[in-house]
């Protein structure tokens, strides 16, 4: 039976950030510098438990970079050209 290799503290979003890491190297790409995380919002309806999730996920990424030695930064951002088609339903105007 192999041996399993244990990638950062183990867990899946450790898992995504080494694959990330070695994707970049086969690319080509500098991984000395910042590698930058982005999650984004749209303006267009209330947040959500989806939109939450985006966050999170993207806030795990750069810390499992962070623990594998790399240093990050998480971009927030608001897509505030996100057209309005309707006002959300419990919105008061």
């Amino acid at each position: 039976m192999t041996e399993q290799k244990i990638i950062g503290r183990g867990t899946w979003i450790d898992k995504l950030a080494f694959e990330l890491i070695e994707r970049e190297k086969q690319l080509g790409r500098n991984t000395d510098g910042i590698i930058r995380v982005e999650s984004g919002l749209g303006a267009s309806g209330i947040p959500h438990i989806g939109s939450l999730g985006d966050a999170v996920r993207a806030y795990g990424v750069k810390l499992a970079l962070e623990n594998l030695g790399y240093k990050s930064e998480l971009i927030a951002y608001s897509d505030d050209l996100d057209g309005l088609r309707k006002i959300p339903e419990g919105l008061d105007v």
